[in-house]
Parts: C-alpha cells; sequence; structure tokens
C-alpha cells in the first residue's frame, strides 16, 4: 500500500492552472544522514544544504516528498504542509535556524547602532527600524515576522494543535469562529475545509439547517443583500454590518439567504470549544503564521537550489567549465550582498554556494561574453 503523504490534503493541479508549479523539480540527490548535524540532508546534490533535525527519517523523507510535489502542488499548499511538519513533529532545518539566529544578531547590533546615531528626543521607530532592516539579507517584505517571533511552544497548544491538525486550526482561526464561507466544489481550498468538518471544527452542507442566519448573510456582498432584502436598505446601512442588522429583522431572510447559495459550497466554522477557549488564539495564531513563513522560506529556497546549474543533478552538467553570470532582480528588497555579488562570472565549478542565502532571489546564465 502506498502510504498517505502529507499533501494527501491539498488539491493537486496541472501546470496549466498553477503559475507556481514545476514541469519538473530537479532531483537533489538522496536523502543523506549528516552524523555531525544529527539530521537528514534532503538535498545533497545542492550547494545550499538543507539539514532536517529533530525528526526521524521518515519525516525527513516525507518533506522532501513534498517539496518535490511543488511539479502538481501550489508553492503555498506546499509552505502550509511542510509548516505542519515543523509545528507537530518539532521537525526543523538546522540552516535554516542557524541564519535566523544570525539574522536577529545582526537585527539587534544594527538597532543599537541606529538609536545611538539619533539624538534624545528625535528617535523615530520606523526610521530606526529601516536603518537595522539594511545590515540584513532583506530580499523579502516580510522578514520582521520572522525576526521577531517563534513556533509555538506552550504543551497545552501543541496537544490541541496535534489532535485538530496544524492547516486545520490554522485555516479555523484565519476564517474566524462561527462563520460562514462558501467554498465551491472544484476550488483547489476545497479540500482543507472538508478537512476542518472532519475535524469537528466546521459543518458543512449536511448541516445547513444549523448555520446562524447571521453568518449566512455575511457571506453575501452589499449588493447581494440589497437584492435579497423585502425592503430597500436605508443608506444609513449600507455598511455590511449595519446591512445585517437591518435584514436580520426580517421574516424569512435566512430562506432567501440559503436560496442564494449554492449547494454543498457553505461551510460553517463552529463556535469555540471549551478547549480553543482555555488558549490565547490571537497569540497562537501568530506563532503559526511564523511557522508558515519559515516554511515558506525554506520551499523558496529549496526550489531555487534544485534548479541552479550548481545542482549536480543539472542536466547541463556537462557545461561545468563554462562561465556563469550571477544576476539578480534589483528592486527595493535587493540586499546589498546580491546587489554586489550581480554581473560576477565564474566557472560553474567555483561558484560553491548558491543561492547566497535563504530568500536569495538570483540567478546564474551562462556568461555569454
Amino acid at each position: 500500500m502506498c502510504e498517505i503523504g502529507i499533501l494527501s490534503n491539498y488539491r493537486p493541479v496541472v501546470f496549466s492552472d498553477n503559475p507556481f508549479a514545476m514541469r519538473e523539480v530537479r532531483r537533489t540527490g538522496p536523502v543523506a544522514w549528516i552524523p555531525e548535524l544529527n539530521g537528514w540532508r534532503i538535498n545533497p546534490s545542492t550547494t545550499f544544504p538543507l539539514t532536517v533535525v529533530g525528526a526521524d527519517e521518515h519525516t525527513a523523507r516525507q518533506i522532501r516528498e513534498a517539496l518535490d510535489g511543488m511539479v502538481d502542488h501550489y508553492y503555498e499548499d506546499v509552505a502550509e504542509a511542510i509548516a505542519g511538519v515543523m509545528v507537530e513533529r518539532g521537525a526543523r532545518f538546522h540552516e535554516f535556524e542557524e541564519y535566523l539566529t544570525q539574522q536577529r544578531c545582526l537585527y539587534q547590533e544594527a538597532l543599537a547602532a541606529a538609536r545611538a546615531s539619533i539624538g534624545p528626543g528625535q528617535q523615530n521607530d520606523e526610521q530606526i527600524d529601516s536603518r537595522a532592516a539594511e545590515a540584513l539579507d532583506r530580499c523579502r517584505d516580510d522578514l520582521s515576522m520572522l525576526l521577531n517571533g517563534d513556533y509555538p511552544s506552550d504543551t497545552a497548544a501543541l496537544a490541541v494543535i496535534c489532535r485538530l491538525g496544524y492547516a486545520n486550526l490554522l485555516r479555523y482561526v484565519a476564517t474566524g469562529p462561527e462563520t460562514a464561507k462558501l467554498v465551491a466544489p472544484g476550488h483547489r481550498r476545497r479540500p482543507g475545509f472538508e478537512s476542518l468538518v472532519r475535524s469537528g471544527l466546521a459543518i458543512g452542507e449536511d448541516r445547513t439547517a444549523e448555520i446562524p442566519a447571521r453568518a449566512l448573510l455575511h457571506t453575501q456582498t452589499v449588493k447581494e443583500l440589497q437584492q435579497i432584502s423585502a425592503r430597500p436598505i436605508p443608506s444609513r446601512s449600507r455598511k455590511k454590518e449595519l446591512a445585517v442588522e437591518f435584514l436580520l429583522g426580517q421574516e424569512g431572510i435566512r430562506e432567501r439567504a440559503l436560496a442564494t447559495i449554492r449547494a454543498g459550497e457553505v461551510f460553517y466554522m463552529l463556535p469555540l470549544s471549551e478547549e480553543l477557549r482555555a488558549l490565547d488564539l490571537r497569540r497562537l495564531h501568530e506563532k503559526m503564521a511564523f511557522a508558515l513563513d519559515a516554511a515558506a522560506l525554506l520551499v523558496e529556497t529549496y526550489l531555487t537550489a534544485a534548479l541552479a546549474p550548481t545542482n549536480t543533478e543539472y542536466e547541463g552538467r556537462h557545461l561545468s567549465t563554462e562561465r556563469f553570470q550571477a544576476h539578480n532582480i534589483s528592486d527595493i528588497l535587493t540586499c546589498r550582498y546580491c546587489r554586489k555579488m550581480s554581473g560576477t562570472s565564474r566557472c560553474l565549478a567555483d561558484w560553491d554556494r548558491f543561492p547566497f542565502h535563504f530568500g536569495c532571489r538570483c540567478s546564474l546564465l551562462i556568461d555569454s561574453q
């Protein structure tokens, strides 16, 4: 029997529907044990190693399988699945944790220097943060969450996450309890909401009668609310919340709202259970979002390293004597190091580390000169 992978709750897509999918994610070598790190390297044929620590070989192979699943899955879904493994099983990536520690130290040193350079009474937190960020490998605009966040670690919260599932709880909290969501059959997010029903966090079409009228009305736009209202909505009530309150006073409004919803597309997030009320869900959501951001950066970097010509599985490896030049996007997010390296030309064998850092958006192209 084929084992169910960590992408089983995500709908596969064809290449033409998915601009982030690849026709091929190049092989990155067999998963290898690295004794000195007590972990499993999942991409040994690349020059940017990623080593799974804190987990067994089975987990490392599942992560690798999910990364290679970018052939027919959305990038965001792969990141969410890997974030779940990181939170539920405690898996970490050695090189990423080192990188994050280094960036946090650089950021704190830069903060101190920025504060010292601004006179008393002239300090501006936004200006200070901007100066400090310039010291980092800042090739993405959401690095601040990684600098200041952390993984979920509370024992009670982790127990709930493991029981309900990371992706289920993340989707439930993000959608909001006592909220209805319309997800059409066939939509790529559909399996995730069906999983919410199985986990007991939501109900679907078989229990539509239990969904409150307020939640149903909130799935409609203001224009749609106007169309199902028995009376014109007063101009002072044109805001969504006020319009919903106006319609709730009308007889038969629940049935009219249901009539506008296609069969099988409504999901209702159940009220908070006693178990969830005991948790600080706002703080927990921040920590779960941190794990998702970390996983997204790992996925992005794995893919860059896999597709780079420095990967020994590269189909153009016969070009090993050719010179390759570094190119970058050179936009406002490009870090100083990548700007410095842009245009650098070397023999392929001399590029001993590529990409240059996590989140690096540079590429290596054959030097035509």
